[in-house]
């Protein structure tokens, strides 16, 4: 083999092609014959590799499911549609329209993965990886979501070189839309816009979702049972928060309402909403009411939404909708078999 040496596992060989592809390109300014006889040759080692199991005991790059189901042909055209872009594309973009681009970008480039796009203000642009099919994070690390410094991404500690790759792609595809006329005799801050980073958030966690592999045969039956309109209710009125107690000697024995928050390396917390003012609190508290939940706000001057109960009839029809659950449950079981707890 030319191109690859001391190939070790099918992580290893999609590791090395991509950094094969990256070099030679030919939107990147290389050789079509050059990639041509890359990709023969790895197609020959996938043939080799693609059925030796992953060892439990080694250590994770990042490129052990990428694309985990596809070809070796359909794995060669995505990487090169992955890097296919070259070059300033900077054009007088708003930072508006350069957001739409990049949303735009990132659904083609990385169909499979989950991104956050967002811009915060007039000059700053946020781009987060919330899912992917690959582990982003080192086991040493212990990280579930970070910031990633955008100037020093291939120096980021803690990424596994498939996460470091795919962020780096990003970083270079997102700053080929800015320009950085910062002087600082005249005008420290002329730039089109600021960028920032991550993977996963402190309130939804990075997850590895792998490619779900055709079944062969018939698929095992499943419980399903529609969703009660009270629970719905209650479910698009909190929205992604929910009511829980706090450690708080000014709310102590409330059940009031926050999110779930999670530190970088798992920690778990339950933050509590605050509030500034009456206002601003009685949208919340209006969605609440209307779904059937007795609420009050605590105080507003850092107060907080508290729980009191539900309406005498949004009670009734969740025991309603709870019991017939249970007899539709209790009925598939006796068909079916017991539920395993996983899909209980």
């Amino acid at each position: 083999m030319t191109y690859f040496q001391n190939i070790n596992s099918l992580a290893d060989l999609k590791k090395k092609y991509r950094r094969l592809a990256i070099d030679n390109h030919p939107d990147k300014g290389g050789s079509t014959e050059t990639m041509q006889r890359i990709n023969f040759e790895f197609e020959k080692l996938f043939a080799v590799w693609k059925d030796v199991p992953v060892s439990p005991t080694s250590d994770l790059n990042g490129y052990e499911n990428d694309y985990g189901e596809a070809s070796a042909g359909e794995y060669t055209r995505y990487v090169y549609n992955e890097y296919r872009w070259r070059g300033c594309n900077y054009q007088g973009q708003s930072s508006r329209e350069i957001v739409r681009i990049i949303r735009d970008w990132l659904k083609e480039t990385y169909p499979r993965y989950r991104f956050s796009v967002r811009r915060d203000g007039y000059s700053s642009i946020h781009v987060t990886l919330m899912s992917a099919d690959f582990e982003a994070f080192t086991k040493e690390s212990g990280y579930i979501h970070c910031s990633i410094n955008h100037y020093r991404v291939e120096r980021e500690q803690g990424l596994t070189d498939r996460a470091r790759e795919v962020m780096t792609n990003v970083k270079d595809f997102v700053m080929s839309y800015n320009y950085d006329d910062s002087d600082p005799m005249t005008d420290y801050f002329c730039t089109n816009f600021y960028l920032t980073l991550g993977i996963g958030k402190w309130s939804n966690p990075y997850k590895v979702v792998l490619p779900k592999l055709g079944m062969k045969g018939p698929k095992p039956k499943t419980f399903r049972h529609p969703e009660g309109s009270a629970h719905k209710a209650i479910r698009q009125a909190l929205e992604k928060g929910r009511f829980d107690f706090i450690e708080s000697q000014r709310h102590t024995g409330y059940k009031v309402y926050g999110a779930d928050h999670y530190g970088s390396k798992g920690e778990h917390y339950f933050w509590p909403k605050q509030y500034s003012s009456a206002k601003s609190a009685q949208k919340r508290i209006d969605k609440l009411e209307k779904a059937g939940i007795i609420c009050k706000l605590t105080g507003y001057n850092g107060g907080c939404i508290r729980f009191i109960g539900y309406t005498p009839e949004t009670e009734r029809m969740l025991r309603q909708e709870e019991q017939e659950y249970n007899e539709a449950r209790e009925k598939w079981e006796l068909e079916n078999g017991p539920l395993c707890p996983a899909s209980a």
